[in-house]
Protein backbone atom coordinates (compact mmCIF):
# COMPACT_ATOMS: atom_id res chain seq x y z
CA UNK A 1 0.00 0.00 0.00
CA UNK A 2 1.60 3.04 -0.88
CA UNK A 3 2.32 5.87 1.93
CA UNK A 4 -0.05 9.45 1.60
CA UNK A 5 1.79 12.35 2.31
CA UNK A 6 1.74 16.06 1.79
CA UNK A 7 3.37 17.34 -1.15
CA UNK A 8 7.35 18.80 -0.38
CA UNK A 9 9.27 21.53 -3.02
CA UNK A 10 11.36 18.22 -3.98
CA UNK A 11 8.93 16.59 -5.47
CA UNK A 12 7.82 19.12 -7.99
CA UNK A 13 9.87 17.84 -10.69
CA UNK A 14 8.39 14.27 -10.44
CA UNK A 15 4.76 15.80 -10.25
CA UNK A 16 5.37 17.86 -13.34
CA UNK A 17 6.54 14.81 -14.77
CA UNK A 18 3.80 12.13 -13.42
CA UNK A 19 0.76 14.68 -14.71
CA UNK A 20 3.02 15.17 -18.15
CA UNK A 21 2.85 11.20 -18.37
CA UNK A 22 -1.02 10.97 -17.79
CA UNK A 23 -1.22 13.71 -20.22
CA UNK A 24 -2.63 16.06 -17.59
CA UNK A 25 0.33 18.19 -17.60
CA UNK A 26 1.17 21.85 -17.01
CA UNK A 27 3.15 24.09 -19.07
CA UNK A 28 6.07 25.77 -17.65
CA UNK A 29 7.04 24.11 -14.16
CA UNK A 30 4.92 22.70 -11.76
CA UNK A 31 3.58 24.86 -8.98
CA UNK A 32 0.76 23.68 -7.07
CA UNK A 33 -0.06 27.30 -5.95
CA UNK A 34 -3.09 27.58 -3.37
CA UNK A 35 -4.55 24.00 -3.98
CA UNK A 36 -3.87 21.07 -1.42
CA UNK A 37 -1.61 18.20 -2.95
CA UNK A 38 -0.64 14.97 -1.30
CA UNK A 39 1.88 12.31 -3.55
CA UNK A 40 1.32 8.85 -3.01
CA UNK A 41 4.71 6.98 -2.42
CA UNK A 42 5.49 3.21 -2.84
CA UNK A 43 9.05 1.90 -2.20
CA UNK A 44 10.91 5.05 -2.70
CA UNK A 45 9.68 6.13 -5.65
CA UNK A 46 6.56 8.94 -6.02
CA UNK A 47 3.81 7.49 -7.93
CA UNK A 48 0.45 9.17 -7.53
CA UNK A 49 -0.80 12.96 -7.07
CA UNK A 50 -3.74 14.20 -6.01
CA UNK A 51 -4.69 18.13 -6.27
CA UNK A 52 -7.93 19.62 -4.27
CA UNK A 53 -9.13 22.47 -2.78
CA UNK A 54 -11.17 22.33 0.31
CA UNK A 55 -14.78 24.43 0.65
CA UNK A 56 -15.20 25.11 -3.01
CA UNK A 57 -18.52 26.18 -4.10
CA UNK A 58 -18.17 24.84 -7.73
CA UNK A 59 -20.36 24.78 -10.48
CA UNK A 60 -23.45 27.00 -9.15
CA UNK A 61 -23.10 29.52 -11.36
CA UNK A 62 -22.74 26.88 -14.18
CA UNK A 63 -25.90 25.63 -13.64
CA UNK A 64 -24.73 22.83 -11.90
CA UNK A 65 -27.16 20.58 -9.19
CA UNK A 66 -26.99 21.86 -5.64
CA UNK A 67 -26.40 19.86 -2.99
CA UNK A 68 -26.69 19.66 0.53
CA UNK A 69 -22.96 20.82 2.55
CA UNK A 70 -20.11 22.02 1.86
CA UNK A 71 -17.60 20.34 -0.85
CA UNK A 72 -14.30 20.14 -1.54
CA UNK A 73 -13.16 19.99 -5.04
CA UNK A 74 -10.91 17.43 -7.07
CA UNK A 75 -8.31 19.08 -10.02
CA UNK A 76 -6.27 15.74 -10.85
CA UNK A 77 -6.00 12.31 -9.28
CA UNK A 78 -2.97 10.86 -11.69
CA UNK A 79 -1.05 7.45 -11.23
CA UNK A 80 1.63 6.59 -13.15
CA UNK A 81 1.16 4.26 -15.75
CA UNK A 82 3.18 1.55 -14.34
CA UNK A 83 1.63 1.28 -10.85
CA UNK A 84 -2.22 1.80 -12.28
CA UNK A 85 -4.24 -1.12 -10.76
CA UNK A 86 -2.83 -1.33 -7.66
CA UNK A 87 -5.00 1.23 -5.27
CA UNK A 88 -2.72 3.96 -5.66
CA UNK A 89 -5.41 6.18 -6.52
CA UNK A 90 -8.49 4.89 -4.45
CA UNK A 91 -5.75 5.25 -1.63
CA UNK A 92 -5.15 8.91 -2.64
CA UNK A 93 -8.63 9.92 -3.56
CA UNK A 94 -9.32 8.24 0.05
CA UNK A 95 -6.83 10.92 1.67
CA UNK A 96 -8.48 13.72 0.28
CA UNK A 97 -12.01 12.48 0.76
CA UNK A 98 -10.48 11.83 4.67
CA UNK A 99 -9.44 15.32 4.83
CA UNK A 100 -12.89 17.12 3.36
CA UNK A 101 -14.58 15.10 6.30
CA UNK A 102 -11.94 16.55 8.68
CA UNK A 103 -12.29 20.08 7.69
CA UNK A 104 -16.33 19.52 7.22
CA UNK A 105 -17.21 19.17 3.90
CA UNK A 106 -19.90 16.68 3.24
CA UNK A 107 -19.48 16.40 -0.90
CA UNK A 108 -16.28 15.77 -3.27
CA UNK A 109 -16.91 17.20 -6.68
CA UNK A 110 -14.53 16.62 -9.62
CA UNK A 111 -14.95 16.75 -13.52
CA UNK A 112 -13.01 13.97 -15.32
CA UNK A 113 -10.37 15.15 -17.99
CA UNK A 114 -11.21 15.04 -21.47
CA UNK A 115 -9.11 12.85 -23.73
CA UNK A 116 -7.61 9.25 -24.49
CA UNK A 117 -8.37 7.99 -21.23
CA UNK A 118 -11.59 9.75 -20.13
CA UNK A 119 -13.62 6.65 -20.26
CA UNK A 120 -10.73 5.12 -17.77
CA UNK A 121 -10.91 8.22 -16.03
CA UNK A 122 -14.73 7.85 -15.66
CA UNK A 123 -14.82 3.92 -14.72
CA UNK A 124 -12.19 4.93 -11.91
CA UNK A 125 -14.43 7.79 -10.51
CA UNK A 126 -17.26 5.21 -10.33
CA UNK A 127 -15.59 2.43 -8.65
CA UNK A 128 -14.72 4.82 -5.94
CA UNK A 129 -18.32 5.73 -5.44
CA UNK A 130 -18.72 8.61 -7.79
CA UNK A 131 -21.40 9.08 -10.17
CA UNK A 132 -22.34 11.94 -13.09
CA UNK A 133 -24.06 15.08 -10.81
CA UNK A 134 -26.18 16.87 -13.63
CA UNK A 135 -26.54 16.60 -16.74
CA UNK A 136 -24.34 14.76 -19.31
CA UNK A 137 -21.76 16.20 -21.27
CA UNK A 138 -18.35 17.96 -21.78
CA UNK A 139 -17.41 19.45 -18.58
CA UNK A 140 -19.80 17.23 -16.54
CA UNK A 141 -19.76 17.38 -13.11
CA UNK A 142 -19.00 14.14 -10.72
CA UNK A 143 -19.37 13.87 -7.28
CA UNK A 144 -21.05 11.90 -3.74
CA UNK A 145 -20.92 12.35 -0.55
CA UNK A 146 -17.93 12.09 1.14
CA UNK A 147 -19.06 9.50 3.72
CA UNK A 148 -19.64 7.11 0.18
CA UNK A 149 -15.87 7.26 -0.96
CA UNK A 150 -14.73 6.51 2.48
CA UNK A 151 -16.97 3.43 2.52
CA UNK A 152 -16.17 2.63 -0.72
CA UNK A 153 -12.71 2.43 -0.03
CA UNK A 154 -12.74 0.76 3.40
CA UNK A 155 -15.39 -1.98 1.80
CA UNK A 156 -12.02 -2.29 -0.69
CA UNK A 157 -9.53 -2.69 2.36
CA UNK A 158 -11.44 -5.20 3.81
CA UNK A 159 -11.66 -7.04 0.41
CA UNK A 160 -7.49 -6.39 0.27
CA UNK A 161 -7.76 -4.23 -2.79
Amino acid sequence: MPLIRDIAPADYPVVEELLYLTDLGVVGSYDPGGLDVVVAEFQGRLVGVAEFELHLDFGYAEGREAHPGEQTFVHTVAVAPTDRRGGVGRALLAEVARRAQEAGDTFLALVPQDGAEEAGRQAFFRACGLTLHGPAGPGAAWGCPVSEILAVKDTADAAGE
